[in-house]
């Protein structure tokens, strides 16, 4: 009985029903949001490259070419424009899930996955691992692992 309370407590409220859909965004808004996305993944990719650069800095050996930072700053001002160029063409992909969550479609939900397309097979055949149609997890092991 007072688990049936909880799930009641938790339940949508039956006044939602009657709440008009989410409206779609309006041009401008979409513009923005696309900007400040593409604004957010340029930052991402700068990211990145500083820690590539200060990674690869610190594992260079002595007489290295990329031991020493000589021109630091014109290499940082020119992963800026490198990041801001991929983020334009949303390479990465990080300005597309954001706007994905900024911007329902139409009908005003987010759509997170396709219902119809299944996400992994369970059906299994011990068959030989090219014609196998189950998980490679689950499949027989290329190499007798028990034998010395």
């Amino acid at each position: 009985m007072e688990s049936q309370n909880i799930h009641a407590a938790l339940a949508m409220p039956a006044d939602a029903k009657d709440e008009p859909a989410v409206q779609p965004a309006s041009p401008e808004y979409r513009r923005k949001a696309g900007a400040a996305a593409e604004q957010f993944e340029a930052q991402f990719v700068r990211e990145m490259f500083k820690q590539i650069r200060k990674t690869t800095r610190e594992i260079a050996g002595e007489d290295s070419i990329f031991a020493n930072s000589i021109n630091g700053d014109m290499l940082d001002f020119a992963d800026g424009a490198v990041a801001d160029q991929l983020a334009k063409q949303r390479v990465f992909g990080v300005a597309n899930a954001i706007l994905r969550q900024l911007l329902p479609e139409q009908d005003g939900n987010i759509h997170l996955k396709n219902g119809g397309a299944p996400v992994a097979s369970d059906k299994q055949n011990p068959g030989p691992l090219p014609d196998a149609q189950g998980l490679a997890a689950f499949a027989p092991p290329l190499l007798p692992l028990n034998k010395r």
